[in-house]
């Protein structure tokens, strides 16, 4: 016997039926009309756990929080129009970091389109510059046909993303009514049960494009014969055992290993002499970029954070070969002579059982001289963070990891807190550290802290600065509506404090505070308060240690704000750079 079924609701159905089946747990959803559907079929799950967020910027980076915890693909859901254009920040962080992301966006049928139709936009494949794929679901029809085939696109959106390792683009076309109560179409039960079997059973076709054993091998040709070898791990994070593999490979080769800070590699050094972690400080000098001549560089994942490496990557004569998982070329220099696509893991696994090297008295040489020069810096550094008081950047830093417990997630905002971390942190604990250096753009770093943070046990922290902080208040919504325990620490620097670092702001005919700096000055207490979060100005080195660690019990979030003067902050590192740079070319005999 048939009976009506409303078409919009069958199909956001078995959407769901067929996203639980493929191991979707999550999905971020934002309020709206044309949407209803998809919320309505997402809201029944059982198998998926839903967040709402009223702001879709928000839920965009929310998602990729979650992605970050949980290495799963995250589905986001919108309405229609300009809610739509909400997620693209989120979108383009997603592509560049390679983040899986299923975006189901609600749409008018293609006949409501340029007749001035409310709240309906070009949606067609929109983000078509930072996506890994573009479905059309098509408006909803019941029958066989066109149900195989709505779920041989929902498969392959899915594959995309997973494979691809980034945003896929699902666009929704509804069409009145939406309620799963207002029938559209006969249908028997068992057709519908029937289809519901059907998009369980699915599979999904992951592929994966591996490396080339041509290249290894001339690889491996090109290490066997270098007199001098540098690693550089770049801004990527790895798991235990590829870190295990790169250290490997370093002693094999007897090569010094530039951990990026955000690596997650640094805290491998307490063990390993050969990681070097102060480039970003004696790098600075010219003298040391010349005098160190590698004649290769091994670069592994994504390009570091390190404007000095940077630079002396540029400089450098070395046959520059770079190791991308997806064959990226991930060198803003474009000085790199080949890229080698594969994992790391098997890439380094490969080396080391293919390289027979007995130690060289140039690379042997070469590798205590870079150790020589990191340890040089290494106690400069120390002597200089001993010597300021607070609140200087660098030693903030270095107490939030020294103070947050093994297995405890550290997300760091871009623009200062980035550069800071990878000049001054070191840390021996096991700490989780995240960021979002794939556009690097301030907007929704608290949003993806409190992604992060919502599927953990571990304690949560986030170092952001005060402009990053105001880009992102929307996020403080989620905190509060799922008891997100996320400690902020702010760092109140009065603007863009970056811009300092900048020629622009030597110009004298610039009005830099005003136009460029541009400090917003907000009273960040009663913002705090009005989310319902814990607020503390704090003013002291006992106090911060104090405020952090009783932070870390609250089950509400908390907002530590300190007070900086981003001139004075400026100025210390200058001293510290000029110190630095003379000391270690003073103590480096190949300089002379």
């Amino acid at each position: 016997m048939n009976e009506l079924v409303n078409n919009n609701a069958l199909w956001c159905d078995l959407l769901v039926t067929a996203l639980e089946t493929y191991g979707i747990k999550y999905a971020c959803i934002s309020p709206g009309s044309r949407n209803t559907p998809l919320v309505v079929a997402f809201q029944k799950s059982k198998k998926i756990k839903c967040f709402v967020h009223v702001d879709e910027r928000s839920s965009g980076f929310f998602a990729i929080g979650l992605v970050y915890q949980t290495k799963s693909p995250v589905v986001l859901i919108t309405t229609s129009g300009t809610a739509v254009t909400e997620l693209y920040p989120a979108v383009v962080e997603a592509y560049y970091k390679r983040i899986p992301l299923l975006l189901c966006t609600a749409d008018r049928p293609q006949a409501m389109h340029n007749i001035g139709a409310n709240q309906t936009i070009n949606q067609v494949n929109i983000f078509k510059n930072h996506i890994r794929g573009y479905f059309e679901a098509g408006v909803p029809k019941i029958n066989k046909p066109s149900l195989f085939g709505f779920s041989k696109k929902i498969s392959g959106a899915v594959a995309e993303s997973i494979s691809k390792k980034g945003p896929v683009h699902f666009n929704f076309p509804f069409a009145k009514p939406f309620e799963a109560s207002a029938g559209t179409d006969e249908a028997s039960q068992s057709f519908v049960e029937s289809m519901h079997r059907e998009f369980s059973k699915n599979s999904l076709h992951i592929y994966y494009k591996n490396k080339t054993n041509n290249d290894i091998q001339s690889l491996v040709d090109l290490l066997q014969s270098s007199a001098k070898t540098m690693i550089i791990v770049g801004n990527s994070k790895y798991k235990e055992a590829i870190m295990d593999e790169i250290i490997s490979l370093g002693n094999t080769l007897n090569a010094p290993i530039f951990a990026d800070g955000f690596s997650n590699l640094r805290f491998k050094k307490k063990d390993n002499k050969n990681i070097i972690i102060n480039f970003s400080s004696f790098f600075q000098s010219d003298k040391i970029r010349k005098a160190v001549k590698p004649s290769v560089i091994l670069q592994f994942g994504d390009s570091p954070v390190s404007e000095s490496l940077l630079q002396f990557f540029k400089e450098s004569d070395a046959n520059k070969i770079l190791v991308h998982k997806f064959g990226e070329i991930q060198d803003p220099t474009k000085t790199a002579t080949k890229v080698i696509t594969g994992k790391i893991d098997w890439v380094c696994r490969t080396l080391n059982n293919s390289i027979s090297i007995k130690p060289k008295d140039k690379q042997i040489e070469f590798l205590n001289t870079i150790i020589k020069i990191e340890e040089t810096a290494a106690e400069i550094k120390e002597l200089f963070l001993d010597s300021t008081s607070f609140p200087f950047e660098g030693n903030i830093i270095n107490t939030v990891l020294a103070e947050l417990p093994d297995e405890s997630n550290l997300m760091i905002s871009n623009s200062m807190p980035a550069r800071d971390f990878d000049y001054f942190a070191e840390y021996n604990n096991r700490i989780k550290i995240f960021n979002n250096r794939g556009a690097s753009g301030i907007d929704g770093i608290i949003s993806t802290a409190a992604g992060l943070a919502a599927q953990s046990e571990n304690p949560s922290a986030l170092i952001i600065g005060d402009l990053a902080f105001f880009h992102d208040i929307s996020g403080l919504l989620a905190l509060k509506k799922y008891n997100i325990p996320l400690i902020i620490i702010m760092l109140n620097n009065g603007g863009g404090a970056i811009f300092e670092t900048l020629p622009i702001a030597q110009e004298e005919d610039v009005d830099f505070e005003k136009y460029f700096k541009a400090p917003v000055d907000l009273d960040y207490k009663s913002i705090v308060k009005g989310f319902g979060g814990n607020y503390k100005l704090v003013s002291s080195a006992s106090s911060f240690v104090k405020e952090f660690k009783g932070a870390q019990k609250k089950k509400e979030f908390t907002v530590l704000e300190i007070i900086i003067n981003s001139k004075t902050s400026q100025n210390e590192r200058e001293k510290y750079w000029t110190v630095l740079k003379a000391q270690v070319e003073d103590a480096i005999g190949i300089l002379d």
